[in-house]
């Protein structure tokens, strides 16, 4: 499985839209709530029987990988979220959390998600900011066999998980 840089991931991750609310649960190893890497969409619709719906016609993306399913709406730590599954030749690749496009975001919500997601898994693997330009703020852990990076531009708060890398 080839894996997306984190450009591509946070292009993925600013790319959606919104609204149904449910109960926030921490993501797992492998995967996010009931959705494990590999999965196929038709997979992904039986986990998430009454939240997830099937985009269709599925969303090609540049890299050549596609959209094939999503929960708009999802309410986590008063912030909601837009989540969609990404697909590489088929099999669940990446789930991205974003908030919804027409909705401002600012960095304490970003700092709210943050210390929430500290509380379930620990410390961050690293934290990174950039502030030359604009607030850009970036907080990743290894969580076994995925890798979770939280992200923040202005007005946005992106979540992604994705299979962990190899190590060197």
């Amino acid at each position: 499985m080839r894996i997306l840089p984190v450009a591509a991931a946070l292009a993925l991750a600013l790319a959606s839209p919104g609204t149904r609310a449910a109960a926030p649960e921490p993501a797992s190893p492998g995967g996010w709530r009931g959705a494990r890497f590999g999965m196929t969409t038709d997979e992904v619709l039986a986990t998430f029987p009454k939240e997830a719906t099937r985009i269709s016609p599925e969303v090609k993306l540049a890299d050549g990988n596609t959209i094939g399913a999503a929960i708009d709406g999802f309410a986590f730590e008063g912030l909601t979220f837009d989540v969609r599954f990404i697909f590489e030749g088929g099999k669940l690749a990446l789930v991205s959390l974003r908030t919804p496009q027409k909705k401002y975001v600012d960095a304490d919500g970003y700092t709210r998600i943050r210390e929430a997601l500290v509380k379930k898994w620990g410390q961050p693997l690293e934290d990174t900011r950039d502030d030359n330009f604009i607030d850009l703020r970036q907080t990743r852990w290894n969580r076994g066999a995925e890798r979770v990076d939280l992200k923040y531009i202005p007005g946005v708060v992106a979540i992604v998980h994705y299979p962990r890398p190899a190590a060197p």
